[in-house]
């Protein structure tokens, strides 16, 4: 939370997107300076003037949240809305890839997990 808190003072807007950690995640700042986090709900209007928000879709590959499919976001601008999606997909087809490119094993097998 810590983290969060101190990348609040790097940005002037309502909320700022971010990605690569794989686990989707929204952290909060009220106000009064509170910060919160939750997980990336549904849906999200992105426009209130009482919060500021770092969000993160998650990962359309490789999440690491306990739940393999994949996760991202459709920003919609006008209505400022994020929707937030997870979708299944072939993950054996991938790890066949990534066995033939010869990566380490545990990372193949945590596809299936979400981990």
């Amino acid at each position: 939370m810590n983290a969060a808190r101190d990348n609040f003072g790097y940005f002037d807007t309502n909320f700022c997107l971010v990605a690569h950690s794989h686990v989707p995640l929204i952290f909060g700042q009220n106000k009064d300076g509170k910060c919160f986090a939750a997980k990336t709900p549904r849906a999200i209007r992105l426009g209130s003037e009482n919060r500021r928000l770092i969000i993160n879709p998650g990962g359309v590959g490789q999440p690491r949240d306990g739940d393999p499919r994949a996760s991202y976001a459709l920003y919609d601008n006008e209505a400022q809305i994020m929707y937030h999606w997870r979708v299944n997909y072939d993950i054996t087809v991938t790890q066949k890839k990534m066995m033939e490119h010869k990566l380490p094993l545990p990372l193949v097998l945590r596809l299936n997990y979400g981990y």
